[in-house]
Order: C-alpha cells, then sequence, then structure tokens
C-alpha cells in the first residue's frame, strides 16, 4: 500500500484525506449550511450547492495563493503542537469513525475527531481550551441576543411573510460598519483597499437586492441577505476547518495536489446538499424558527462573526461545532425564558444531550489518539507497554475519569425524553448534572493539558 501515490501522495495520506473531506463536509453541513438549507428546501438542491461551491473555490484558491501553497490558513503551522509526520494506517482509521458517527447523526467535533492523533498534548489543550471559550462566548451571545428578540423580532417574524417589510438599506449599513470596524476599531484588516473592496461588495449586493425587491418581489431582498451572510459564513467556516481536512497532505501544495484536492471536496459538498443536509442535520430541525429565512440569517450572521473573531485570536485550530452548539443553545435558553416557562426543562434537557453527545466525540477522539499509535506499535512487533501513552500521570487521571463518565452520558446522550412528566424531571435533572460537570472538567483539563 506505501507504493501506491498519486500526484506525488501516499496511498495512506490519500484514503485519509478522502475520508477526512467526506465525514467533515457531510458533519459540519449541520453548522455552516444547516439554516441555508433548510430555509430554502423549496429550491434546487443544484442551485444551493453551486453557490456553497462557488465560494469554497474562491476561499481555497485565495488561501492557497495567499499563504504559498498552504491551504490550512497558517492553522498547522505551529509544528510543537502539530508536527507533521509520516502517514500510516491508523491515522486514517479516525476520520473512518467519524465517517460512521456522521450517519447516526451526532453532531461531534471533527476538529478533535481528525486532529486529536496529530497533536502533541500540550496541541489538544490549546485546541480544547479554545473550544470551550468559544462555547461559552457562543451561549452568552446568543442568550443575550436572543432575550432582546426572542419576543419582539423574532416573533414578529413568525407572524409575517418576507414582503411584509423590507430593511432597504440593512445590507449597506451593517456589512460597511464591519469592514470599517475591522479596520479602524480591531485592527484584523491591515490594509485600507481590503476595508473599501469590501464595502464596495456590501454596496454592490445591497443593490442587487434592493433592484430585486422593486421589480420583482419584495421578499427577495431578505433572499439576497441570507445567501450574502451565508456566503460569509462559509467562508470563514472554511478558514478554520481546513486544517481537518489537509492535515494529511503535505503543508505546502502544488497546484496538481491543491485543485484535485478541492475537487474531492466538491464531490462530497454536491452529495451532502443532496441529501439535503444529511443525519446530522435533523438536530437543527429541532431547534426553534430555524426554517424562516431572516431568522436563520441572523444564527448565520453571528456565528460567522464568533468564527471571524476567532480566526484572528489566533491561529490554533478549534472546535467549530462546539461554537455553534453554544450559540444555538443560548439561542434557545433566550427563548425559554421570553416566552413560555415551561420550555425551560426542554431547553435544559435538549442543550445537555448536545454537550453529551460532543463530550461522546472528544472522548471517542483521544482513546484512538492515544490507543491507535500503541496498536500499530505492537503489530510492528515493538515492545510497548500501556503506560507509554501517557506523558504523565495527571494526563493518565484525566483521560481514565473522561472514560469513567462515558457509560452514564451515553445512556443520557441517546435516550430522548418520553412525553411522561417524569421521564422529563430525570433527564432535567441529570442535563444540569451533565452541564455542570462539563464546567467544572473543562477547568480541571485546562491544568492538565496545558
Amino acid at each position: 500500500m506505501d507504493s501506491i501515490s498519486l500526484f506525488g501522495l501516499e496511498f495512506w495520506a490519500l484514503l485519509g484525506f478522502t475520508f477526512a473531506a467526506y465525514a467533515v463536509v457531510g458533519n459540519d453541513a449541520l453548522q455552516t449550511l444547516g439554516t441555508f438549507i433548510n430555509s430554502n428546501r423549496n429550491m434546487s438542491w443544484l442551485i444551493l450547492f453551486g453557490f456553497a461551491g462557488a465560494v469554497l473555490i474562491g476561499t481555497f484558491t485565495y488561501g492557497w495563493v495567499v499563504n504559498g501553497g498552504d491551504p490550512s490558513f497558517g492553522r498547522l503551522a505551529n509544528t510543537s503542537k502539530y508536527p507533521p509526520i509520516q502517514i500510516e494506517w491508523y491515522h486514517t482509521l479516525p476520520p473512518l469513525v467519524l465517517v460512521l458517527i456522521t450517519r447516526l447523526g451526532i453532531p461531534v467535533s471533527t476538529s478533535f475527531m481528525v486532529l486529536t492523533i496529530f497533536a502533541t498534548v500540550s496541541g489538544l489543550g490549546s485546541m480544547i481550551e479554545k473550544s470551550l471559550i468559544g462555547y461559552a462566548l457562543a451561549f452568552a451571545l446568543g442568550l443575550g441576543v436572543w432575550l432582546a428578540i426572542g419576543r419582539t423580532l423574532e416573533k414578529w417574524f413568525e407572524n409575517s411573510e418576507l414582503d411584509t417589510f423590507v430593511p432597504f438599506g440593512l445590507i449597506a449599513i451593517v456589512g460597511s460598519a464591519f469592514f470599517a470596524s475591522q479596520f479602524y476599531l480591531f485592527g484584523t484588516i491591515e490594509s485600507a483597499s481590503v476595508m473599501w473592496t469590501g464595502i464596495g461588495l456590501t454596496l454592490a449586493v445591497e443593490a442587487v437586492a434592493t433592484s430585486l425587491a422593486l421589480t420583482r418581489s419584495k421578499g427577495l431582498y431578505w433572499i439576497v441577505t441570507q445567501w450574502a451572510t451565508t456566503g460569509y459564513l462559509w467562508s470563514v467556516w472554511l478558514i478554520q476547518d481546513f486544517a481537518n481536512i489537509f492535515v494529511f497532505l503535505p503543508r505546502e501544495l502544488s497546484a496538481a495536489q491543491g485543485f484535485t484536492a478541492m475537487g474531492v471536496i466538491l464531490v462530497f459538498l454536491a452529495i451532502t446538499f443532496a441529501n439535503a443536509g444529511g443525519p446530522v442535520q435533523r438536530i437543527l430541525r429541532t431547534k426553534t424558527n430555524v426554517i424562516d429565512i431572516r431568522s436563520a440569517t441572523i444564527i448565520d450572521f453571528f456565528y460567522a462573526t464568533l468564527l471571524f473573531f476567532f480566526k484572528e485570536l489566533s491561529d490554533i485550530p478549534m472546535s467549530t461545532t462546539w461554537v455553534f452548539l453554544g450559540l444555538i443553545a443560548g439561542r434557545e435558553y433566550g427563548f425559554a425564558l421570553t416566552r413560555a416557562s415551561t420550555r425551560l426543562t426542554m431547553a435544559v434537557i435538549d442543550t445537555a444531550e448536545d454537550v453529551a453527545k460532543a463530550f461522546v466525540g472528544i472522548v471517542i477522539s483521544i482513546d484512538l489518539a492515544l490507543g491507535l499509535p500503541l496498536i500499530a506499535q505492537q503489530v510492528a512487533g515493538q515492545s510497548v507497554t500501556f503506560g507509554d501513552a501517557f506523558p504523565t500521570t495527571g494526563f493518565l487521571g484525566f483521560v481514565t475519569v473522561m472514560n469513567v463518565a462515558l457509560i452514564p452520558v451515553v445512556l443520557f446522550a441517546f435516550s430522548r425524553p418520553e412525553d411522561h412528566p417524569e421521564h422529563k424531571s430525570r433527564n432535567f435533572a441529570i442535563g444540569v448534572v451533565i452541564l455542570l460537570a462539563a464546567v467544572f472538567g473543562g477547568t480541571f483539563g485546562f491544568g492538565v493539558l496545558g
């Protein structure tokens, strides 16, 4: 197998990349393109795919050119945390497991499932810390925003049609303010020409949306707004998560290697759209009012802005899935607190189930990252011990606790509550415990993995 190569890439690297590309695109369709797919269900998937594919091509090409052949946008540049290694057969198993988990509709973190086996303990700790901060910040933002608009704007969305009111100028104002603030306030855009290019594109989109609204249908303004927001979200997410796919390939790719790889990702993206998002999409459909294009646009904009913030914060990879789950969880709590107190119980259960499923994914990721190299060494006839996988006793204790907690967490995560009040009460109590355990477990983990 090792002698088989294509475009100068070995067989196991190609196989791992293929598994990762399929699993990452299929699993993360929930968080990036899920609301886009849900709110445009009456439109041909080919049109939706064409739009998403164009954004993918543009983002990949820009990253490959600007970063000297590195499509991961520098996410893997820190070789002390994510060292380049020779791809072996066991490196392909985590993305294969991710493929299987994706088919079950479990929202696991692709960053942890794929990158953990390539990361040092310090690299794993950095990913967990940044991801937990991302979840907390996203939860707080989602809670705050939807506490403010849950009873007013969102309620109005539910009771009105798209063409009831058209906020002409919204795209221009929000887009221009975003690019100007990044240049003048935050410094994330360093060139004035880049800022003005962004503002120019924003004004062009505003002109298209306004023209369509005035000449054809007022509702088209909202549709163009959502598509523009989706393009923003999809491109920022790709910048964050390309590392999960391209970690199997050399850090610098030739044109033939890079654009062939992009073609493979496009094929899997087409499959995802043809399947209307895949099994993971079921999670998003359980959330409140995600079909309305206006509501979906708000979700996408805040999610994209959070990813943009963390992209600029550091080059350390993170779980975008955790950021998305945090934002959606905060949103559900906002709805529960502003609409009906009886919904709070279900919000806690729903949130805890999502956290529990994400926990299952990270434990599986760590176990695979630790166990597979030992198995490979034993198969090769080398003398290894169980303790070789753990650099410190603290790390051993951390992994042990995680695995012991896995059994009750799995039982909770995959037992949907029944309608009987006793079942709701039980799962509500368990859900609170899981959420508290996640907070304290994360705090403990910082010290062990730092």
